[in-house]
């Protein structure tokens, strides 16, 4: 096995496995990706506990804590406990299911109900994989855009990226991200038997979600925005996610079906929504790389 110390990414080639130390901890400690994050902490000493002096910072650390989250809020959001999931659990969706996403992808993924708005609940979750949010999907599938998507429980989903927790370690050892608009992007991928997918939750990529992606040093990147966005649009969303230094270089591209081949024109639809057979001709014949 060869592990390299500059980006801490490994080759098995004995196992044919790859990616990077989380998600060698993943596989074979049998883990989530925070429960990964906490075991490599543990083992490098790193508990709170375990520090005997204790920094007293002037105004009890108020202006420490602020600059932190002025700095890095997607580790500052407010999280819940999960329990509160139980509310709505255990209630699939039909309209779900005809859109591509199987029962089996709604329970890996906590799809739910919520009886009072009649909206299809979509949990939200921070980058280390704790709850942060619920969407709520109208059960409609002829409703306006702008009213399918109302926060339950609202959070900042510019912070974070869904389905980061859920597909880290596939995303490590396939070396490859395709990342969508929506959460049913990610979860259709996931009926299709893929877990590459992440997503936004809009069609700008913030400069939070942006670091994290580049963190994930894949060789490949694919943006897989819906129809109906101008080139040069997805161009600079997709410029964002160019890493090219001396340590690493990426490939990053973006799919784009100029003349409607397969995304109907007008139609907005993602990528995702036309079927497996239609998003593989998609990904293999219309993206286009960066230069």
């Amino acid at each position: 096995m060869r592990l390299k110390l500059d980006t801490l990414k490994f080759d098995g080639f004995s196992i044919n496995a790859h990616g990077n130390l989380y998600s060698l901890v993943m596989k074979y400690e049998n883990m989530t990706f925070p429960e990964a994050l906490h075991f490599i902490a543990d083992e490098l000493g790193l508990q709170k506990s375990q520090f005997s002096r204790k920094v007293k910072y002037p105004f009890g650390g108020f202006y420490k804590g602020l600059m932190k989250e002025i700095q890095e809020p997607e580790y500052s959001m407010q999280t819940y406990d999960t329990s509160i999931l139980d509310e709505y659990a255990g209630k699939y969706n039909l309209m779900f299911f005809r859109d591509g996403i199987n029962f089996q992808t709604q329970e890996h993924f906590n799809v739910g109900f919520d009886i009072e708005t009649l909206r299809i609940t979509v949990p939200e979750y921070t980058l280390d994989g704790k709850l942060c949010g619920i969407m709520g999907r109208l059960n409609d599938s002829k409703c306006a855009k702008e009213e399918r998507w109302l926060p339950i429980i609202p959070c900042s989903r510019s912070l974070t990226l869904y389905g980061y927790h859920y597909n880290y370690e596939t995303i490590q050892q396939k070396n490859i991200v395709v990342i969508g608009e929506s959460e049913k992007f990610v979860q259709q991928l996931h009926s299709m038997g893929s877990g590459i997918g992440l997503a936004t939750c809009g069609c700008d990529v913030s400069e939070i979600q942006a670091k994290h992606i580049k963190a994930l040093m894949t060789n490949k990147i694919i943006l897989a925005y819906d129809e109906g966005l101008e080139e040069e649009q997805i161009r600079l969303q997709a410029e964002k996610l160019a890493l090219n230094n001396a340590v690493f270089k990426n490939s990053v591209g973006y799919v784009f079906d100029k003349d409607n081949e397969i995304l109907p024109k007008g139609s907005k639809a993602s990528p995702s929504d036309m079927g497996k057979a239609a998003f593989t001709e998609l990904i293999k014949k219309h993206v286009i790389w960066l230069s």
